[in-house]
């Protein structure tokens, strides 16, 4: 083939959900241009099962400086608790409220954000926003990739726009259009391999100006999730989207329900209300719970990410997240594949590092899903008197005892680790294995690096940089590694804590200085740096098998 014709963009994002935002976003700060190719009209935000950006995403959408424009961005109001409750039905009886599961006001010590329960319309808001102050993004809306071919150079890709067909040259072509795009399928080839139908199940948002005042009359108070708990055992339950919108959500659907006709949905509302209330449906349909993951993310030029690459179950909030995750390692990459100091080994290694983190969670989502109002509801649950209160006060035991791991997932959010990694040094630690629901802090290479909250009020990773950043609290001679770093164009810093920051930081550490990605991941630490630096620089910049010229 002969030589391609020079590229309109670096790089070009198939889809411009969160997913695909983010990405542009994290790549236009980095100064990065891209194009953002979008079906739907501007304006129009996907009514999505997505309702929680959780903490490790506040972690980025804080470095992306979106994390308080989404809390102003909430449609869903103030007097609607953040909290998770059971009840019998809304008329009915409250099993267990757990207050602030989703949101709570004070930060954790070791989280750099506080989580956020907002639906999809103020995420979407959000990123639109951030992405109208960021020039390097383009974004086309009612535009469609309809194929695509790569080369050594580059990738042409076919379009069809307001006006017909196109064609674009980008260097990079990210794939983010969802799960049911044609390009992944199409053109790539590629299947997603694991368990395609945990639940048939359903989902629709919907208008009621009568349920808020039942709610709070029966089994409130409002929370911005509620399970159902009745002798139905339907597996269904409701989320708060604004003031008078909602989502119902049923998984398994009951034998003979059609999750597409709302006529019969709405009756198994009717039924967790206690009640008929005026419903009127905005958009919704029937949808298999999946948990899949694509044998790889990397081909070429061509990376997929979110839906696109993994679909995780519904049961723990984690889809959504899981894309922001794969946005966050992925920019940084790009990035430096375009500014000329990333090697041949970071594409394949975001394939290694997100597989390895999405199977964690998809595992821990999964034992989610096998647990709920099939397996934990018990007969005489929704009795009146004594017998009645005996029977729930039993089921709330149980809901404590088995799902509450469901409600605590702070290992699933940031405890995942790129322990696989081609490009972290490993320092030989020896780590227990991760779990789903508690998080216990690491320092080894691959794990997120350490938080706390700093004397001046600040996070510590407010004073990470856009390469790499030495953490040093033992004054490290740096001079070597900062000067090789300078020469082949990778960004470094420094960041020296003072003495009550360093009391509170070293030994989380646990070595006098450490080396961190600007997406808070661990690429190396030790009590001094190693005297072949370039040798380090070639491993965590992707070029372990390669090397660079000295």
């Amino acid at each position: 083939m002969g030589k391609q014709t020079a590229a309109d963009v670096p790089v070009i994002i198939a889809g411009g959900g969160p997913v695909g935002m983010s990405l542009a976003i994290d790549l236009a700060q980095r100064g990065v241009a891209s194009i953002v190719i979008e079906r739907r009209e501007r304006g129009k935000p996907f009514q999505l099962r997505t309702n929680m950006t959780n903490v490790r995403s506040m972690e980025h959408f804080r470095r992306w400086g979106i994390a308080d424009a989404l809390r102003k961005n909430d449609p869903v109001p103030e007097d609607i608790r953040r909290d998770v409750s059971f009840v019998t039905r809304l008329n009915g009886d409250l099993i267990l409220n757990l207050p602030n599961s989703y949101e709570w006001t004070e930060p954790l010590p070791f989280a750099g954000e506080r989580a956020e329960w907002a639906p999809n319309e103020g995420i979407e808001k959000t990123m639109w926003e951030r992405v109208a102050q960021l020039p390097l993004i383009d974004y086309r809306n009612v535009t469609e990739v309809d194929t695509f071919r790569q080369d050594d150079e580059g990738v042409t890709v076919e379009l069809t726009g307001p006006d017909g067909p196109y064609t674009l040259r980008s260097d990079y072509l990210v794939i983010a259009d969802g799960s049911r795009g044609k390009l992944r399928r199409e053109v790539l080839n590629v299947r997603l391999e694991g368990n395609p139908n945990l639940a048939p199940s359903t989902s629709w948002h919907f208008r009621s100006t009568q349920l808020k005042e039942i709610w709070e009359n029966g089994a409130g108070p409002v929370v911005s999730m509620v399970y159902f708990y009745n002798e139905d055992r339907g597996s269904d339950l409701l989320t708060a989207q604004g003031p008078d919108t909602w989502q119902y959500f049923a998984g398994p659907v009951p034998d003979g329900v059609d999750g597409d006709n709302w006529d019969q949905v709405k009756e198994l509302l009717f039924k967790a209300v206690g009640q008929e209330i005026d419903a009127e449906p905005l958009s919704g349909g029937a949808f298999a719970q999946r948990s899949l993951l694509a044998p790889r993310f990397d081909f070429g030029r061509v990376t997929l990410a979110g839906d696109a690459a993994h679909l995780v179950s519904p049961q723990g909030g984690f889809g959504m997240n899981s894309g922001i995750g794969d946005s966050a390692d992925l920019g940084w990459k790009l990035a430096a594949l375009v500014d000329g100091w990333g090697g041949p080994d970071l594409l394949p290694s975001y394939s290694i590092d997100r597989r390895e983190a999405v199977r964690f969670i998809q595992l821990g989502s999964e034992a989610n899903h096998a647990i709920g109002a099939r397996e934990l509801v018990r007969d005489g649950v929704e009795e009146s008197g004594e017998t009645g209160d005996a029977v729930r006060e039993a089921v709330k035991q149980d809901i404590l005892d088995k799902k509450l791991v469901q409600f605590k997932r702070m290992g699933g959010q940031l405890g995942y680790r790129y322990s696989l990694s081609p490009i972290v040094v490993r320092d030989g630690s020896v780590e227990p294995a991760p779990t789903f629901a508690d998080f216990t802090e690491s320092a080894a290479p691959g794990n997120r690096a350490p938080h706390r909250w700093l004397a001046d009020g600040s996070s510590l990773y407010d004073h990470f940089g856009m390469g790499f950043t030495l953490l040093d609290f033992a004054g490290a001679d740096a001079a070597a590694l900062s000067a090789r770093a300078e020469e082949r164009g990778i960004p470094f810093t420094v960041w020296a804590p003072g003495d009550d920051d360093r009391a509170v930081l070293a030994p989380l550490y646990e070595r006098g200085a450490a080396l961190v990605r600007s997406d808070h991941h661990v690429v190396w630490r030790g009590d001094e740096l190693p005297a072949d630096v370039d040798r380090l620089l070639d491993i965590i910049t992707g070029h372990a098998s390669t090397g660079t010229p000295r």
